[in-house]
């Protein structure tokens, strides 16, 4: 089986902080301040393996699952969905 690489050789520096792709230093800031070990593999193994849209952000954390309007990330941190976009990412808790 062939693994996929993104080709990191494009020239995406006018689009760092735009549009769905954030790969800006504010972003890598946080990244490092807010995100615990587990999740930081977590998501350098979904970059690893996910083949990303040409404007695709990589993840910007890791969700473990949701209690109606409440998402809950891998380090136990609760966050209100106010957007109602990850419904269909977590699922509505169904037993």
């Amino acid at each position: 089986m062939t693994t996929a690489r993104r080709d990191d050789s494009v020239d995406l520096s006018a689009q760092k902080s735009e549009g769905d792709l954030n790969l800006s230093p504010r972003r890598a800031e946080w990244q490092a301040r807010a995100l615990d070990d587990p999740t930081r593999r977590l998501l350098e193994e979904d970059a690893r393996y996910f083949l990303h849209q040409s404007l695709s952000t990589p993840c910007l954390n890791a969700l473990s699952g949701c209690d109606g309007i409440y998402l809950f990330d891998l380090a136990g941190r609760r966050y209100m969905d106010f957007h109602g976009n990850n419904v269909h990412q977590v699922g509505f808790a169904h037993p």
